[in-house]
């Protein structure tokens, strides 16, 4: 299995309190799929770093969605083509395990 990068990048949406975050980035390792983390755990000692850049990212995400009716819970897989065009795919919603999140990313591979 592996994500056909010329065609498609994934990011994923994370908080490091999250078990499910975790679970599915070491599948991922395991796999040898690329992604790119963005953790969104609040950081009440950094207000201006990164993660809080990612939270407010994952916020107006999930305010975009939620307006579809599609709830958006971490960890979010964000799956951008080479044309610009952007899938979501939320725990909760669309797989509840680290291994459904895998196969939800079938349709990427190569």
């Amino acid at each position: 299995m592996k994500l056909d990068t010329s065609k498609y990048k994934l990011t994923i949406y994370t908080e490091t309190t999250c078990p499910g975050c975790v679970e599915l980035k070491e599948l991922l390792q395991e796999n040898l799929i690329l992604f790119h983390e963005k953790d969104i755990t609040r950081d009440s000692t950094n207000i201006n770093g990164p993660s809080q850049d990612n939270r407010w990212e994952f916020i107006d995400i999930t305010t975009e969605i939620e307006n579809f009716g599609k709830p958006i819970l971490v960890p979010l897989m964000v799956v951008e083509d080479v044309d610009g065009n952007t899938t979501y795919h939320s725990a909760g919603y669309d797989f509840d395990e680290a291994q459904e999140g895998l196969e939800v990313l079938k349709q990427y591979f190569i």
